[in-house]
């Protein structure tokens, strides 16, 4: 484990609960669809609520917590006919939800179920609280880049690798034309509009960086399903980073093995060069709005204080980002590759065959 890291990680290493979710990110998944979480005690869940936008210590984000467990519980119980045990409809905290939920224990799978819809309320809930606030974007975009700033600044005080760092905001001629280049042609469905891109000095410091970023920038369950991309790291051998997976978890090896073989590497934009590699994922930062609006809105009462704002990240190292820039990978070919496909969509349809005599060399030719 990095020295730099060391310094900011209470526990002094990595466990099982890191390298899954490491692998979550990487890979694009859900927790909707894990068994278990691996959370080892009361500090680690308080860090885990933490970073997902609640304080343990605070009042009302305890009584948003029990508020969520209280929905949760009523949805299952209305639409799939669950019973719950009273010690998981009313736990002594949230904190020992958490655990139960962790451990071999009689009702851990139960504890799992809940929190999965809590989960999925807390974003339903954040959802309308944005749209019913209408607080700007611009607003929005300005806080999470000062997250991000303040985050990646701790990790170089720390030591960190960080060869590169640079925010960006897609511009509106940019958005416009990705969506011109795409099948889907909304709005919403462009990922990208605020990005953020990483270059550490080896390859072998992007794991340790992205277990800072998911301890304490971005919760790694709220990383947007089906929007990763890894074709850089190996994922089968972050099982070396924890001796004990074998015991703690002994189908993990072969599940993660057939997944690698299943691979996580397409361009979702088709417009990159053939030797283009990057790590790149889509996450739903969580923002406070406390201050943003008066105290006594009801609104926050009934739906809580947190929004989200989709972010990309992109992620390389300082070798595979130089190759990157060399021949077809550079960002220019990129573009003249996404332009001449906006080209052909905007003037010929399908029905073009793009073996023609028509070209784009910076202009086009009909």
């Amino acid at each position: 484990m990095p020295e730099w890291l060391l310094k900011g990680d209470a526990s002094g290493s990595f466990d099982l609960n890191d390298i899954e979710a490491v692998r979550l990110i990487l890979r694009g998944g859900s927790v909707v669809d894990w068994a278990r979480l691996n959370l080892r005690d009361a500090d680690e869940v308080a860090s885990f609520l933490l970073v997902n936008g609640f304080d343990v210590t605070v009042p009302d984000d305890q009584a948003r917590l029990r508020s969520l467990l209280k929905k949760a519980v009523a949805y299952l119980e209305a639409n799939f006919n669950y019973h719950f045990p009273e010690g998981l409809r009313s736990p002594s905290s949230i904190e020992a939800l958490l655990l139960t939920a962790s451990r071999d224990d009689e009702y851990q799978k139960l504890a799992c179920v809940i929190l999965k819809v809590m989960h999925v309320v807390n974003h339903v809930d954040a959802q309308q609280l944005r749209f019913r606030l209408a607080v700007p974007e611009d607003q929005l975009f300005q806080m999470a880049v000062a997250r991000v700033d303040q985050t990646v600044a701790a990790m170089r005080s720390l030591g960190a690798p960080i060869i590169l760092y640079e925010a960006n905001r897609k511009a509106r001629d940019s958005l416009i034309t990705k969506l011109l280049s795409k099948k889907t042609n909304f709005a919403a469905q462009v990922y990208d509009r605020l990005r953020f891109r990483l270059v550490t000095a080896e390859e072998s410091d992007i794991v340790p960086v992205l277990s800072y970023l998911k301890d304490n920038l971005f919760p790694y369950n709220y990383v947007v399903p089906g929007q990763s991309r890894n074709q850089i790291i190996n994922t089968s051998a972050l099982l070396e980073a924890v001796p004990s997976w074998a015991s703690d978890d002994p189908g993990l090896g072969a599940r993660y093995l057939y997944e690698d073989a299943d691979g996580t590497g397409d361009d979702p934009n088709g417009f990159s060069g053939s030797t283009f590699r990057m790590i790149n994922f889509v996450v739903e930062l969580p923002l406070r709005i406390r201050e943003l609006v008066p105290r006594d809105n009801p609104v926050l009462v009934e739906l809580g204080t947190l929004v989200y704002i989709q972010v990309e990240f992109q992620i390389f190292d300082q070798t595979t980002w130089k190759g990157n820039e060399v021949g077809d990978n550079n960002h220019e070919m990129y573009k003249v590759r996404q332009h001449w496909e906006v080209v052909r969509r905007l003037v010929h349809g399908s029905r073009f065959d793009q073996g023609s005599d028509a070209t784009w060399e910076g202009k086009t030719r009909w």
